[in-house]
């Protein structure tokens, strides 16, 4: 952890209760070392400017996650797309050719909620539903760990990227995040 920011991350097996338990077993299973972080957050400082503001957490280390849906005809395919804070998500052929998508839109936010058993404001890449895809902006894999969401609003998950990209649906994406 960087010193500079003003969290107090601790091994997840110590912070259970500030974790969904699809997002525990899912670091569990992928993170046997237990490189993989949490830290209690206040939950009105779960949006990235708060976060920054607060906690001192650097822009280009804090991803954002957004769930959209892609269509092509009756299918649907669900995606959590990785942003680093302050950029916003391309919509376009980046995110479509991925999903095999003829139209992306956001997902319903009620669905998303129930299908992943996390907290509207603080979903994660970790634990998604089987068969959803992760398309993440290629650069954040320069930074060595990430701070995204712990499933609830008041937790924050400092992952390293190495084992990010682990993630069952994992997919570094040249040109999601745009200015």
């Amino acid at each position: 952890m960087n010193s500079h920011i003003n969290l107090k991350f601790d091994k997840i097996g110590s912070s259970r209760n500030l974790l969904p338990e699809n997002v525990y077993r899912c670091l569990k299973a992928i993170d046997p070392e237990e490189t993989v972080k949490v830290a209690e957050i206040n939950p009105s400082c779960a949006d990235g400017e708060s976060l920054h503001q607060v906690y001192g957490v650097p822009y280009e280390k804090e991803l954002n996650c957004l769930v959209v849906a892609g269509s092509r005809g009756e299918e649907t395919t669900y995606a959590a797309l990785l942003v680093p804070c302050g950029k916003r998500a391309s919509m376009n052929s980046v995110v479509r050719t991925p999903l095999n998508a003829k139209k992306v839109v956001f997902a319903d936010l009620e669905y998303v909620i129930r299908e992943t058993g996390m907290e509207f404001g603080s979903i994660t890449p970790v634990g998604l539903p089987e068969g959803w895809k992760i398309l993440a902006e290629e650069t954040v894999l320069d930074q060595e760990t990430v701070i995204i969401g712990g499933g609830r609003v008041c937790s924050k998950i400092e992952i390293p990227t190495a084992v990010l990209k682990t993630l069952p649906g994992f997919i570094a994406v040249k040109g999601l995040a745009k200015e």
